[in-house]
């Protein structure tokens, strides 16, 4: 059995395996960044969701008018 191996075998294989843990690392690299922007994008609609949710929770109810407050209002006087 020959125990040499042929420089081109080895340099090839080299190759091939850096491709593709190279592409592999790339793929996983871009699903980190796709992630990452999902959240903020759901982060941004909770926060949305929360601000909403507090002005409507601190908002007074609105007062009626009466209907002598509206004839006074509304009374002209010359």
């Amino acid at each position: 059995m020959n125990s040499e191996v042929d420089i081109n075998v080895l340099v090839g294989l080299y190759n091939q395996k850096i491709a593709a843990l190279t592409n592999q690392n790339i793929l996983l690299e871009a699903k980190l960044q796709s992630l990452t922007k999902d959240f903020e994008v759901e982060k941004e609609q909770l926060l949305m969701q929360l601000l909403e949710a507090k002005r409507g929770e601190s908002s007074p109810p609105k007062q009626r008018s009466t209907k002598k407050t509206e004839d006074y209002q509304n009374s002209e006087v010359e």
